[in-house]
């Protein structure tokens, strides 16, 4: 075989090799229309076989299969029109699921210099199907869920089943809600929780936690691994004290804005704070799970949040969160309280303020 006619044959293979082992789908067309090329990735996304199609028209393949109309007005943009490059996200239906596809068109030329004559197109298909499904799954569930858990379970980067580890549980809640149902209405009770939580969640994500779920008025919030970078004891202090300093705005929002029949000088919140190992996982039934932390060191948050009212403090924290966070910050012992199901009582810690705030 002459050098040239190997060289040629080599390139070739090359060539071919390139197109089998492509992710993304090529077809080239002459501009008769005839189908040249259409590599196996192109296959696999429009659900046919390579070897079926080339050498037939492309009109013959997907004209009559109304599932391929968007893809089919861009091809034919392609070959009619003059504009060199066409690139458009398309949506074609096949006989079991829709797929999503960004489609880019060109000239195929003769010659290098873009002004040579015209031989065809080609046609370049991405699927981005996935893509889709999971902003599509971000977009519903962002609003819902913290969106490090939903970039957690679409990447499996979460253990889901469950898995021992040490965190920091916080609940926080308002006083005095029952007594605020009995004064708004149920209109004006919605609007005041959600200018509520508007600005009791912000400190929460600005120190590593998460807003796991609310209850009424209360949120639950934990800080821990993979979410919370640093110690997450001194994180759930921080967001408890910049809670209580958001009162104030919440305060000017009831009296300024919202124009609700209440006190603003009796708002108030109370927060709890515990620390230990807890249980991580996705709870609940296949068709209703969520992302959440239990244990013992949960439901003690809960007594902490609650045993502000009896020892007339704001920010109640454990022993283990005081030995934690106790560089960063000012605590002073309170008491103890027994909790259900241990035997030892707990030694329980009021948090004043940041270690650089007091004398």
């Amino acid at each position: 075989m002459p050098a040239v006619a190997r060289a040629e044959h080599r390139n070739r293979a090359i060539y071919e090799n390139i197109l089998v082992n492509m992710a993304d789908g090529v077809i080239s067309l002459d501009l008769e229309g005839n189908i040249m090329t259409f590599n196996p990735a192109a296959g696999r996304v429009l659900g046919l076989v390579p070897e079926h199609v080339v050498g037939l028209t492309y009109a013959e393949v997907f004209f009559e299969d109304s599932g391929y109309d968007d893809l089919n007005e861009l091809v034919l943009k392609a070959i009619y029109e003059a504009q060199t490059t066409h690139s458009q996200e398309i949506e074609i239906r096949l006989a079991d699921e829709t797929r999503n596809l960004l489609v880019s068109t060109t000239f195929l030329r003769a010659g290098l210099d873009g002004s040579s004559e015209r031989l065809g197109v080609i046609v370049v298909i991405s699927d981005t199907t996935e893509q889709r499904k999971r902003k599509k799954i971000k977009r519903l569930f962002g609003e819902f869920l913290d969106p490090r858990i939903v970039d957690g379970i679409l990447n499996g980067e979460l253990e889901t089943g469950g898995i021992r580890q040490p965190m920091t549980v916080s609940f926080c809640d308002l006083e005095n809600f029952t007594g605020l149902g009995e004064v708004l209405d149920a209109a004006a009770l919605i609007e005041f929780v959600n200018a509520f939580l508007a600005v009791m969640l912000p400190p929460i994500g600005l120190h590593g936690g998460v807003a796991d779920k609310y209850i009424g008025d209360a949120i639950m919030a934990f800080w821990g691994p993979p979410f919370t970078f640093g110690e997450p004891a001194i994180g759930a202090c921080h967001a408890a004290l910049e809670q209580r300093k958001a009162l104030g705005e919440l305060r000017r929002q009831v009296r300024d804005e919202l124009n609700l029949p209440l006190d603003v000088d009796r708002l108030e919140m109370r927060c709890g704070i515990a620390t230990g190992e807890v249980v991580a996982g996705s709870i609940g039934p296949s068709q209703s799970r969520n992302y959440t932390v239990i244990g013992d060191r949960v439901n003690l948050a809960a007594r902490l949040e609650n045993a502000n009212k009896m020892l007339g403090s704001r920010i109640l924290v454990c022993e283990e969160t005081q030995r934690r966070a106790s560089g960063s910050f000012i605590f002073r012992e309170l008491d103890t309280i027994q909790v259900r199901g241990r035997s030892r009582p707990e030694r329980v810690f009021e948090l004043a303020a940041r270690a650089d705030e007091l004398d």
